[in-house]
């Protein structure tokens, strides 16, 4: 069982189902393909392939033989693929740190594109809130982070903007009113509602967020979990404006200027991280999927 490669063209002839169309992509002879399947057997001592009529298919023996290597192989491929992007200098785990503000469609544009360029490299993400990715960089624990804090001792890369809008569900009483009147809500209003809060991610939650003015909250540590109670009318929230666009039972509440806010979204790393092969895709793929918001 030395030869794995007589175990692929085996495996190729099964699932091209024939020798001449397996020889083919193999560019070998169909003599070559079938002269190896016959050296298999004769190294396992029992039959491998068996006719049906023109048709070659797996014994019992080599489909329980075949189905054990498959995953063997596929692991060989994988770290043949690793040795030659560690050759070529590509990391093979990279670590980021994305605030949950960030629009999901944007995180999957930088991973999607990763993992076209080097499919090998592995990733870590942390979905963080408020400081909890500068935290992470400030400890070392990420290559890079994408979100609205600044990080100390660092240089910030402007890549978009992002709009915290207060949003209700339409039964809720605070959207009930608005239809109502087209005044803006005011603070005494929202104090007498329950605010759904995503908690700071940081270990020592430092970071400010939002109006947090509100007597009774619901504070949750991940944003699906505040649009989930949002949505249920057990509150109000600042959530990312790109949420109204996907909730339809959600809508935006008149607020006085001032009382939303617009932040930059920016990128900050760890000295040299986007000289690298994958830094330097991530890097560049922000750029250009937050370009186009």
């Amino acid at each position: 069982m030395d030869d794995l490669r007589a175990w692929r063209w085996l495996m190729m002839v099964v699932d091209l189902g024939g020798l001449a169309a397996a020889a083919k992509q193999a560019h070998r002879t169909p003599s070559t393909l079938s002269h190896a399947i016959k050296t298999l057997e004769s190294q396992v001592g029992v039959p491998l392939v068996k006719y049906h009529g023109r048709h070659l298919a797996l014994t019992e023996a080599g489909r329980s033989l075949t189905e054990r290597l498959r995953p063997v192989l596929r692991d060989l491929d994988g770290a043949k693929r690793l040795v030659e992007q560690l050759r070529g200098g590509v990391e093979p785990l990279v670590s980021l740190a994305i605030d949950q503000i960030v629009p999901p469609e944007r995180v999957c544009a930088l991973l999607h594109q990763l993992a076209q360029t080097h499919p090998t490299t592995r990733v870590e993400l942390f979905e963080t809130v408020l400081g909890g990715g500068p935290a992470r960089m400030q400890a070392g624990l990420v290559d890079a982070y994408i979100g609205t804090h600044n990080v100390p001792n660092t240089v910030r890369q402007a890549l978009g903007s992002v709009s915290l809008v207060a949003v209700a569900a339409r039964t809720h009483p605070l959207a009930v009113r608005q239809e109502q009147s087209a005044a803006p809500l005011n603070e005494p209003l929202l104090r007498q509602h329950r605010q759904i809060v995503i908690r700071d991610s940081a270990p020592g939650r430092l970071a400010s967020g939002s109006w947090l003015a509100a007597e009774q909250r619901y504070t949750v540590d991940h944003l699906h979990t505040a649009v989930g109670l949002v949505r249920a009318g057990l509150g109000f929230s600042w959530l990312p404006d790109f949420i109204l666009a996907r909730e339809p039972s959600l809508v935006g509440l008149p607020l006085p200027e001032g009382m939303c806010e617009t932040l930059t979204l920016a990128w900050t790393e760890r000295p040299g991280f986007s000289e690298g092969a994958a830094g330097r895709v991530i890097f560049e793929t922000a750029q250009r999927v937050f370009q186009l918001q």
